[in-house]
């Protein structure tokens, strides 16, 4: 009886911490915590970290950006906000292109910017960090 009781203990704890950890926003913002906010917002999810595409005019030659290594593809176009998974775009068609900046990409290994082909350009999408 007293491991039943220690058992249930132990699962309402963590339940309760995963609860005060998802909805006091701790970690880095999620799909839903972005659309939720701006439902028309241009994101690409890789590495289960949420990128954003950066408004800046001609950043890429700005600044000299230039493409690494291949990453993937976007699998699919969603604005579902429960089921955002990897390679998952809101506004990218299927298919289009990623990039490193760095010469070097493992997977699990998220950069802090990822570049798109997409209709003969080049897109920044920044990686949204927490802290």
């Amino acid at each position: 009886m007293k491991k039943i009781i220690f058992l249930i203990s132990i699962v309402t704890l963590c339940l309760i911490g995963y609860f005060i950890y998802v909805n006091l926003g701790f970690g880095n913002p999620t799909a839903r915590e972005i659309l939720d906010d701006n439902p028309d917002a241009d994101i690409i999810k890789l590495d289960n970290l949420i990128y954003v595409k950066n408004k800046q005019e001609d950043i890429s030659s700005k600044y000299n950006i230039e493409h690494g290594e291949f990453i993937g593809e976007i699998k699919k176009r969603s604005t579902n906000k429960w089921w955002f998974r990897n390679l998952y775009a809101s506004k990218l068609p299927k298919g289009t292109k990623l990039y490193t900046t760095d010469d070097q990409y493992e997977k699990g290994d998220a950069p802090f910017i990822i570049l798109v082909e997409y209709n003969d350009e080049v897109l920044v999408y920044d990686a949204l960090v927490e802290g």
